[in-house]
């Protein structure tokens, strides 16, 4: 291999580790944050509804109630969607990246097709996943809107 392809080969090889490290963060970012605190909203209004029924508070308003309840699953499951579009993202990267390796060793240029291929659909899930993340952010947010409203109208 000559000395330029070699580097070449160390760039992407590098660029393949840093990949496969993010495949496996994309797994824990900040979707971890999103589902503990719309897991949470969701404890409060069982919580909520448990107290309803000893008596010990009147419920006014109960589509809010149901409302935030429903922002937050929709919150958790928007970020368990974006998690698989994330997973997809980098799984096809990781494979446009050993493309990319193959050719440098072989010193061939006969995948770009398939080069071209990963590359759109790393770009159209890196996108969806981007979408469903602020999906479940603001999900998330509606939800603990809802149920500051909610808890506001008690007093």
């Amino acid at each position: 291999m000559k000395k330029k392809d070699e580097i070449r080969f160390n760039a992407w090889s590098e660029h393949l580790k840093n990949t496969k490290e993010l495949t496996s963060y994309s797994i824990k970012r900040m979707d971890l944050l999103i589902v503990s605190i719309s897991g949470a909203g969701i404890y409060i209004i069982f919580e909520t509804l448990r107290e309803f029924k000893t008596g010990n508070i009147d419920i006014d308003n109960p589509k809010l109630l149901l409302l935030s309840g429903i922002s937050f699953l929709l919150a958790i499951t928007l970020n368990f969607i974006s998690q698989w579009t994330g997973y997809m993202a980098n799984s096809f990267e990781e494979e446009y990246i050993r493309i990319e390796l193959r050719k440098i060793e072989k010193e061939e240029d006969n995948e770009d097709c398939d080069q071209k291929r990963y590359d759109k659909k790393v770009q159209n899930f890196n996108k969806l996943t981007d979408i469903l993340n602020a999906l479940s952010i603001l999900s998330m947010f509606t939800g603990l809107i809802l149920l500051a409203i909610f808890n506001f109208k008690l007093f």
